[in-house]
């Protein structure tokens, strides 16, 4: 009886305790916020996630910096004449395209964001596998 009261009271315990974590479903969702004057910095890999985190939001006038810590070269773009799918390049109406070039490991690019909207860039050589970010620019 003992036994069968300490482990109903364990299982009680671990599901709350699963109660409190965050949903993952739901944190895809919520995009991470930059602090003020510091830039934002985004990982590329190689394996998915490519772009990490691949959803962002930061204030017009803050900055975006990708770092690429893969073993390949990687880019990140808003022109949509290069993209593959139209869809993967989107920026607000009045923001002019950027496109990093190639960017090899170890290397960076930095954007300076001053017109609100949601962006959508890509990776030009690893578009098609799914590298492909969003930043949210809000007011």
């Amino acid at each position: 009886m003992i036994f069968r009261a300490a482990v109903v009271a364990i299982a009680v315990a671990v599901a709350a305790a699963l109660a409190l974590l965050p949903d993952p479903a739901k944190a895809a969702d919520n995009p991470v916020v930059t602090n003020a004057g510091n830039p934002l910095v985004i990982k590329m890999y190689d394996k998915a996630p490519f772009y990490a985190p691949g959803k962002v939001s930061i204030k017009a006038g803050e900055s975006v910096r990708w770092e690429n810590d893969g073993e390949t070269v990687h880019s990140v773009s808003t022109a949509a004449s290069n993209a593959q799918n139209p869809k993967d390049a989107a920026m607000p109406k009045g923001a002019v395209s950027f496109d990093s070039g190639f960017i090899p490991p170890g290397g960076d690019y930095s954007y300076t964001f001053t017109v609100p909207g949601t962006y959508r860039y890509f990776c030009l050589p690893h578009e098609k596998a799914g590298m492909v970010g969003v930043i949210i620019v809000k007011k």
